[in-house]
């Protein structure tokens, strides 16, 4: 099997770091991969901040908790509540991922939600090619939809965000649905 191919089927959410201090290089190596992604008549519609310092990623943390808390979803706020969660798990580097609300290029864009998902899944690739771990936190986007420019330059709005950092687990690969899920229609 080709390297790209055990990437994609080996790549595991970390959700445990260890406090290691995560190469400048290797950070810019991820961030060259969303770069890279594809994007809908070449749009680019994203933006992306990295934080690593770690006071900022805590108070970033402290806020989404907080919001999670308020969210009105019972196993939602049952986590923001609890004192021991992390929403980024501890991680060292946290890349937020931000998408264009209006778009620059008008006529010329699909989706900045799409183009930014593959952004993200880029970097998830890379990290792990590199051995890194990191984890896709989806829940940004719903977290600050009140506040949609909490850390988002202005013109773009908050969709996701990255924990990234040194592995402090190994998971083992679970069972993915495959029945029903593919239809072949020859």
């Amino acid at each position: 099997m080709n390297e790209v191919l055990r990437t994609i089927l080996e790549r595991r959410s970390i959700r445990s770091y260890k406090p290691d201090t995560v190469a400048k290089e290797d950070i810019e190596t991820v961030l060259q991969a969303a770069l890279h992604a594809p994007s809908g008549a070449g749009a680019e519609p994203w933006h992306l901040t990295v934080i690593t310092r770690l006071d900022v990623i805590e108070r970033f943390d402290a806020r989404a908790r907080a919001a999670m808390a308020e969210s009105g979803v019972e196993r939602v706020e049952a986590l923001g509540k609890s004192p021991q969660y992390r929403v980024f798990f501890g991680a060292p580097v946290v890349i937020l991922i931000c998408g264009e609300k209006v778009l620059r290029k008008p006529g010329r864009h699909l989706s900045a939600l799409a183009d930014c998902c593959a952004a993200i899944q880029n970097m998830t690739l890379a990290a792990a090619s590199i051995g890194l771990g990191s984890c896709w936190i989806g829940l940004v986007r719903y977290l600050f939809e009140r506040e949609p420019s909490f850390m988002a330059p202005e013109g773009y709005e908050a969709l996701f965000a990255l924990a990234l950092g040194h592995p402090g687990e190994a998971p083992e690969a679970r069972s993915r649905r495959r029945e029903g899920t593919i239809v072949w229609v020859e």
